[in-house]
Parts: structure tokens; sequence; C-alpha cells
């Protein structure tokens, strides 16, 4: 109650202060005001000024929280990019993944699985979304009873990489 019209007065003349910005974010943080614009204000400025791959993971996180996919998922990539650990940057790839097979849209959250490998190539559960998708779009593929059930044996064999 105290910290939200403190901070909002001062934030249009200290927007383009980092640390201030900073010690905003941590205050509001830590007395768990995160669903209140102001955070989501301050957060956007101090990734502005200093963008990293957790601010701009959080970023998405608060987006996708909101019902905004499309802002979400340019977050998440953003994020992807700014990571310098390969076993982050392969869960974050994965998440944009689910999203898009979420929608529906395979081939796109084939593409992030295949990221995701890219980036940690023994990530298992990457191999088994890729195998389950390919199963799933078994009756989609060939004319014959044999050439529909000959896709299983690819789905197979990405779900044997996976192990």
């Amino acid at each position: 109650d105290n910290l939200i019209p403190l901070y909002s007065k001062d934030f249009d003349a200290k927007k383009g202060d980092t640390d201030w910005l900073k010690r905003v974010n941590s205050r509001l943080s830590a007395k768990d005001c995160t669903e209140d614009p102001l955070f989501v204000k301050v957060s956007e400025a101090l990734h502005k000024l200093q963008p990293s791959a957790s601010s701009a993971y959080s970023l998405g996180h608060l987006a996708e929280a909101e019902g905004n996919q499309g802002k979400a998922l340019q977050y998440y990539n953003q994020a992807a990019e700014l990571q310098k650990d390969p076993s982050t940057r392969a869960n974050i790839y994965y998440r944009i993944g689910n999203q898009y097979k979420e929608k529906g849209q395979f081939g796109q959250a084939r593409n992030y699985y295949r990221k995701a490998l890219d980036a940690k190539p023994s990530f298992g559960r990457a191999y088994l979304q890729i195998a389950n998708m390919i199963g799933q779009s078994a009756n989609n593929c060939g004319n014959t009873a044999f050439e529909k059930r000959a896709v299983y044996w690819k789905a197979a064999e990405y779900a044997d990489r996976a192990g």
C-alpha cells in the first residue's frame, strides 16, 4: 500500500537510473507486488537500459501471465539469445516449443525443440515431444495403412534418442 504510490510518483523522474530501478524492482519483488502495473513498467525500463537473459525471461513470464502470448514469445526468444548457459537456453527454447505445441503449431514447436537440442543435445524431453507429435500425425501421412503405421517407426526413433 505504501510502496506503489511512493515509487509511482518518482518513476518518471528516475526511469533512466538503473540503480534506482534495480532497487525498486527488488523491493517490489520482495513484497510480492509483481501483479501491479508499476512492477511491469519498472521491469521493462530496467530491461531497456540493461537487457539480460533473466530480465527478458521475467518479462516473458509476466506477459504470459497477462495472456499476451505474442509479447511473451518475443521476450523468451530474447532471453534465449542472451543466455550464455546452454542448459538454461535449452529450457527456454523448450518452453517456447511447448507454447507453440499448445496452440497446435507443430512445425514451429518442432523448430524450437530442435533449437533446444542444438543447445543441449542430451535434452531427452525435447526428443520425446517431437516423437509425440510425429506419433499424433501418423494418420495424416501416407495413403495406405502400412505407410500410416510406418510413421511410428520415426516416432520410435526419436523416443529412443531420448533415452
